[in-house]
């Protein structure tokens, strides 16, 4: 029988609003920071591992890897930098390890202690890794140090930060630090400053967190004991953008400017000076990312001649150097900087011990064993780690100069295998109160 008419319509009608909301695009919650798979069959996906990688991981389970770095705010190009480290160390290996395919889930943190705690649950719970390459910023290693008892069966490898509690005054069994301390490469520059330069007065410029207070922190302790002076400290929050508040409260007997900046901060501070007339008038020494190649890119011809403390360097002329600087210009066209190196540094650290275990994650006790039996050359230095899971490691002073059209740091003079101690007892060191915005003191 044929239906009425009406009832035809109204048919029509529902037939033709399911088709279109069939065809309609579906509205799915975009993540603040997608998480970024890397698989050996997959290069890059933005959601979990695509079926073309089925039969390999049914057969052999993937390695399942997350990586902490600082996607935004003043440190972005940083944390960029580690990504691309960690990438360019897994790609020599072909992205897997004794037959296991690699998936590297990479999260963005923004350099504050929550996120970093957020995004590390995240790359946990739902992404279920195995390792965790990072944080990047100093207040977020901490944060995951303090918290890693909640992780027990992952092993973290921090590859960035440089708050030094992450390795001292207690250590966590699955808490490794392949990077260094923020006072590690500082305790030289210090003393270098007041034996070497003549500096007998320094005022400090730095931001206001852990990092920073680590790196004025070891600074100081050699430049006091010494017998230098700081009288003055300027702590500024990250992001800072107006620093000509600083300028007019400078000592005028000063001898020099002690600056722990990072990123655009570092930039701003440095272009500020510039505009300001301040310029010249003191001198300048540079924290380790102050002057790292990152800043050099943009404001190098601004900081010729600067001395600074790091653990990595310009011109290092070893052939693991020479290879990640070859693959980092391929990528960037650019030399690599101190985070693609650290990043770069804990993610061969990782492939070795995993290495050394045939692959098998699962048994994270022998896997954190063989961490600290691993001892090569990275591309600044050979490395290995000490009883506090701590880097053992070359450090360098510095200088600022143009090499073949390019502002880069130059080795002046090199400090073979320095541990975080320096030549410190280790335990009166650690039974000191840590570096904060009051220690060390000697105005």
């Amino acid at each position: 029988m044929k239906k009425p008419l009406f009832i035809q319509k109204i048919t029509l009608i529902i037939t033709m609003m399911f088709i279109l909301t069939s065809c309609a695009p579906q509205k799915t919650p975009i993540p603040e920071t997608p998480t970024v798979v890397i698989t050996q069959e997959s290069p890059i996906s933005t959601s979990q591992p695509q079926p073309a990688t089925q039969e390999i991981t049914t057969s052999k389970e993937p390695i399942r890897i997350g990586v902490l770095a600082t996607l935004t705010g003043p440190f972005a190009q940083l944390g960029q930098d580690g990504v691309d480290g960690v990438k360019i160390a897994f790609d020599e290996v072909g992205n897997q390890i004794a037959g296991r395919p690699v998936e590297l889930y990479i999260e963005g943190t923004d350099a504050t202690a929550q996120s970093a705690l957020e995004k590390a649950r995240a790359l946990v719970t739902r992404d279920k890794v195995q390792i965790i390459l990072g944080p990047l910023s100093g207040d977020e290693g901490q944060a995951i140090k303090d918290n890693a008892d909640e992780w027990p069966n992952v092993t973290i490898i921090v590859a960035g930060a440089a708050a030094e509690n992450i390795t001292m005054r207690g250590i966590k069994d699955n808490v490794f630090r392949t990077s260094y301390t923020g006072a590690q490469p500082m305790f030289a520059l210090g003393d270098w400053a007041y034996k070497d330069a003549g500096y007998k007065k320094v005022v400090t410029v730095a931001e206001d967190y852990a990092f920073p207070y680590a790196q004025v922190g070891g600074f100081m302790k050699t430049f006091c004991a010494a017998g230098g002076r700081v009288p003055k400290k300027f702590w500024v929050p990250i992001g800072t953008s107006d620093y000509s508040f600083i300028f007019p409260q400078i000592p005028k007997d000063v001898d020099a400017i002690f600056v722990a900046l990072g990123g655009t901060d570092a930039v701003n501070f440095v272009n500020q000076m510039d505009e300001y007339g301040q310029l010249g008038k003191k001198p300048l020494l540079g924290g380790t990312v102050t002057v790292d190649a990152t800043q050099l890119a943009s404001v190098g011809e601004k900081l010729n001649g600067v001395v600074s403390g790091s653990i990595m360097s310009g011109d290092i002329n070893t052939p693991a150097f020479k290879q990640l600087e070859a693959a980092f210009e391929k990528l960037r066209g650019r030399p690599p900087s101190l985070f693609v190196e650290n990043y770069y540094r804990g993610a061969k650290f990782a492939i070795l011990a995993l290495q050394a275990i045939n692959g098998n994650i699962e048994d994270q006790t022998a896997f954190r064993q063989a961490l600290l039996k691993v001892e090569f050359d990275a591309p600044a230095s050979r490395v290995k780690l000490d009883q506090w899971h701590n880097i053992v490691t070359d450090t360098f002073l510095n200088q600022v100069k143009l090499i073949n059209g390019e502002w880069r740091n130059s080795v002046i003079k090199t400090y073979p295998q320095v541990s975080q101690f320096w030549t410190f007892d280790p335990e009166e060191y650690q039974s000191e109160p840590p570096y904060d915005r009051d220690h060390p003191a000697c105005p």
